[in-house]
Protein backbone atom coordinates (compact mmCIF):
# COMPACT_ATOMS: atom_id res chain seq x y z
CA UNK A 1 0.00 0.00 0.00
CA UNK A 2 1.36 3.41 0.11
CA UNK A 3 3.99 4.71 2.26
CA UNK A 4 3.86 6.61 5.36
CA UNK A 5 5.65 10.17 5.84
CA UNK A 6 8.93 8.87 5.36
CA UNK A 7 8.46 7.67 2.07
CA UNK A 8 10.79 5.29 0.18
CA UNK A 9 14.42 5.75 -0.19
CA UNK A 10 15.63 7.19 -3.44
CA UNK A 11 17.30 3.24 -3.75
CA UNK A 12 13.98 1.53 -3.49
CA UNK A 13 12.22 4.01 -5.74
CA UNK A 14 14.84 3.50 -8.39
CA UNK A 15 15.11 0.05 -8.18
CA UNK A 16 11.07 -0.08 -8.82
CA UNK A 17 10.97 2.17 -11.38
CA UNK A 18 13.56 0.34 -12.84
CA UNK A 19 11.59 -3.31 -12.60
CA UNK A 20 8.85 -1.58 -13.82
CA UNK A 21 10.08 0.29 -17.06
CA UNK A 22 11.27 -3.58 -17.95
CA UNK A 23 7.73 -5.28 -16.93
CA UNK A 24 6.37 -2.67 -19.29
CA UNK A 25 8.79 -3.13 -22.33
CA UNK A 26 8.27 -6.83 -21.77
CA UNK A 27 4.66 -6.19 -21.60
CA UNK A 28 5.19 -3.95 -25.18
CA UNK A 29 7.79 -6.45 -26.67
CA UNK A 30 4.68 -9.48 -26.43
CA UNK A 31 2.22 -7.84 -27.70
CA UNK A 32 4.37 -6.59 -30.92
CA UNK A 33 5.35 -10.17 -31.13
CA UNK A 34 1.84 -11.18 -31.32
CA UNK A 35 1.11 -8.64 -33.40
CA UNK A 36 3.85 -9.45 -36.06
CA UNK A 37 2.47 -13.00 -35.70
CA UNK A 38 -0.92 -12.37 -36.91
CA UNK A 39 0.33 -9.07 -39.43
CA UNK A 40 -1.81 -7.45 -37.57
CA UNK A 41 -1.00 -3.16 -36.98
CA UNK A 42 1.30 -1.59 -36.13
CA UNK A 43 1.87 -0.82 -32.18
CA UNK A 44 1.63 2.79 -31.47
CA UNK A 45 3.49 3.28 -28.02
CA UNK A 46 7.31 2.52 -28.11
CA UNK A 47 8.53 -1.10 -26.00
CA UNK A 48 10.46 1.72 -23.95
CA UNK A 49 8.81 3.93 -21.97
CA UNK A 50 8.92 7.73 -22.67
CA UNK A 51 10.58 10.54 -20.56
CA UNK A 52 6.61 10.70 -19.33
CA UNK A 53 5.76 7.45 -18.69
CA UNK A 54 9.07 7.04 -16.76
CA UNK A 55 7.83 10.14 -14.70
CA UNK A 56 4.40 8.24 -13.99
CA UNK A 57 6.10 5.47 -13.17
CA UNK A 58 8.17 7.22 -10.40
CA UNK A 59 5.37 8.83 -8.68
CA UNK A 60 3.94 5.42 -8.63
CA UNK A 61 7.20 4.09 -6.81
CA UNK A 62 7.56 7.12 -4.78
CA UNK A 63 3.52 5.82 -3.44
CA UNK A 64 3.45 2.48 -3.40
CA UNK A 65 7.20 0.79 -3.58
CA UNK A 66 7.68 -2.24 -4.38
CA UNK A 67 3.81 -3.23 -3.39
CA UNK A 68 3.50 -2.20 -7.48
CA UNK A 69 5.38 -5.64 -8.35
CA UNK A 70 4.84 -7.80 -5.42
CA UNK A 71 1.46 -7.48 -5.60
CA UNK A 72 -0.59 -8.79 -7.96
CA UNK A 73 -3.79 -6.22 -7.90
CA UNK A 74 -1.44 -3.84 -9.47
CA UNK A 75 -1.00 -5.88 -12.60
CA UNK A 76 -4.28 -3.86 -14.33
CA UNK A 77 -1.96 -0.65 -13.38
CA UNK A 78 0.70 -2.20 -15.49
CA UNK A 79 -1.50 -4.07 -18.13
CA UNK A 80 -2.92 -0.36 -18.77
CA UNK A 81 0.54 1.21 -18.70
CA UNK A 82 1.45 -1.40 -21.31
CA UNK A 83 -1.35 -1.20 -23.58
CA UNK A 84 -2.46 2.25 -23.50
CA UNK A 85 0.72 4.27 -22.14
CA UNK A 86 0.99 5.87 -18.61
CA UNK A 87 -0.62 9.43 -19.97
CA UNK A 88 -3.94 7.10 -20.65
CA UNK A 89 -3.46 5.70 -17.00
CA UNK A 90 -3.33 8.96 -15.47
CA UNK A 91 -6.20 10.12 -17.33
CA UNK A 92 -8.07 7.72 -16.59
CA UNK A 93 -7.22 7.70 -12.77
CA UNK A 94 -7.93 11.71 -13.17
CA UNK A 95 -10.69 12.12 -15.46
CA UNK A 96 -12.57 8.97 -16.05
CA UNK A 97 -15.70 10.21 -14.81
CA UNK A 98 -15.23 13.63 -17.30
CA UNK A 99 -14.55 11.28 -20.20
CA UNK A 100 -17.33 8.82 -20.19
CA UNK A 101 -16.12 6.91 -17.27
CA UNK A 102 -16.02 2.96 -17.41
CA UNK A 103 -15.83 0.55 -14.82
CA UNK A 104 -12.54 -0.45 -15.16
CA UNK A 105 -11.54 2.86 -14.33
CA UNK A 106 -13.49 3.32 -11.50
CA UNK A 107 -11.38 0.31 -10.21
CA UNK A 108 -8.22 2.25 -11.34
CA UNK A 109 -8.78 5.43 -9.55
CA UNK A 110 -9.50 3.59 -6.33
CA UNK A 111 -6.37 1.37 -6.95
CA UNK A 112 -4.57 3.91 -7.20
CA UNK A 113 -6.23 6.75 -4.74
CA UNK A 114 -3.18 7.61 -3.23
CA UNK A 115 -1.15 8.97 -6.45
CA UNK A 116 -3.90 11.23 -7.35
CA UNK A 117 -1.49 14.52 -5.88
CA UNK A 118 1.22 13.43 -7.17
CA UNK A 119 -0.54 12.65 -11.14
CA UNK A 120 -2.19 16.31 -10.29
CA UNK A 121 1.16 17.48 -10.26
CA UNK A 122 2.20 15.99 -12.94
CA UNK A 123 -0.83 17.27 -15.02
CA UNK A 124 0.36 20.73 -13.71
CA UNK A 125 4.05 20.32 -15.07
CA UNK A 126 2.82 18.60 -18.26
CA UNK A 127 -0.48 20.14 -19.08
CA UNK A 128 0.16 20.01 -22.89
CA UNK A 129 0.81 15.93 -22.41
CA UNK A 130 -1.95 14.85 -19.99
CA UNK A 131 -4.62 17.79 -21.04
CA UNK A 132 -4.62 17.59 -24.63
CA UNK A 133 -7.54 15.86 -24.66
CA UNK A 134 -8.96 18.15 -22.45
CA UNK A 135 -7.83 21.45 -24.29
CA UNK A 136 -9.36 19.68 -27.41
CA UNK A 137 -12.77 19.55 -26.21
CA UNK A 138 -12.66 22.88 -24.79
CA UNK A 139 -11.67 24.46 -27.77
CA UNK A 140 -14.87 23.43 -29.31
CA UNK A 141 -16.52 25.91 -26.63
CA UNK A 142 -14.21 28.61 -27.02
CA UNK A 143 -16.16 31.82 -29.30
CA UNK A 144 -14.71 31.79 -32.52
CA UNK A 145 -13.72 35.15 -34.13
CA UNK A 146 -15.79 36.40 -37.33
CA UNK A 147 -14.90 35.37 -40.23
CA UNK A 148 -12.84 32.38 -39.28
CA UNK A 149 -13.52 29.05 -41.33
CA UNK A 150 -15.50 27.85 -37.97
CA UNK A 151 -17.73 31.40 -37.19
CA UNK A 152 -21.40 31.23 -37.93
CA UNK A 153 -21.05 35.24 -38.29
CA UNK A 154 -20.16 36.89 -41.89
CA UNK A 155 -16.30 38.32 -41.84
CA UNK A 156 -17.68 41.76 -42.00
CA UNK A 157 -19.74 41.52 -39.43
CA UNK A 158 -23.44 42.54 -40.90
CA UNK A 159 -25.96 40.07 -41.34
CA UNK A 160 -26.35 38.54 -44.39
CA UNK A 161 -22.80 39.64 -45.75
CA UNK A 162 -22.47 37.49 -48.65
CA UNK A 163 -23.91 40.44 -51.14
Amino acid sequence: MAQGEDGFSDREVARVVLQLDEAVALKRRAAIARLAAHQDAVPILPVRPSRIELAVLTALAQTYGPALLEQPSFAPVLDCIAECGAVVLVQRVLFGEAWGERSEDVRLAARLLAARVPFEILCGTWPEVFLAQAHAELRGFMPRSPGSPDSPEPSDGKAGGDD
